[in-house]
């Protein structure tokens, strides 16, 4: 993205240069800090577009009109300043260094909370396999009581049995007297 950025600043810096002579500073002149801020955004806005063209096209977004209406600014004043800045090679230099700062520092970023997301998506899994676990084993320890009650009531009614046969073989034989 940065190197797309810097071939149309090198491009237009050599159509620009054609002449001898150096563009006068805009009327409505950008700031180095604008400028690094405006770049920084279509750059990330152009990396948006590429990842998501579809959305881009269904919604009819355009990017560069974004920033430009985001900056407050119309498109002949960003070209005057462009123009400029091309014409000032040390200082466009200047300001795509730092557009590549802003980049990086943004991804490193953005490593940083992914790493911390997928840590905090691993021990949510953790949780949620331990949990599953939990449920089986409390599950088989119902089981497990359940036989063990179902085992103990089939000997009280075994035993109950007995003593009902038993009480009932008691009063058929005829006691001796």
């Amino acid at each position: 993205m940065i190197r797309k950025l810097f071939f149309w600043g090198v491009l237009l810096g050599a159509v620009a240069c054609q002449s001898l002579e150096t563009p006068e500073k805009p009327e409505n002149f950008i700031t180095e800090e604008q400028m690094v801020t405006i770049l920084t955004d279509i750059a990330f806005v152009k990396a948006a577009k590429s990842s998501f063209k579809k959305n881009f096209d269904k919604h009819k977004i355009n990017p560069e009109k974004y920033i430009l209406e985001k900056y407050e600014i119309d498109s002949l004043v960003f070209a005057e300043n462009n123009r400029w800045y091309v014409s000032q090679m040390d200082t466009y230099k200047k300001v795509f260094d730092k557009v590549k700062q802003n980049l990086k520092a943004s991804k490193d970023t953005y490593e940083k909370l992914k790493k911390q997301e997928d840590s905090l998506k691993r021990v949510e899994d953790s949780i949620a396999k331990a949990k599953i676990k939990l449920a089986k084993e409390d599950t088989l320890s119902v089981a497990k009581e359940e036989k063990k009650t179902i085992t103990a009531a089939e000997k009280l009614q075994s035993i109950s049995d007995k003593l009902t046969k038993n009480a009932a073989a008691r009063k058929k034989k005829p006691s001796r007297q």
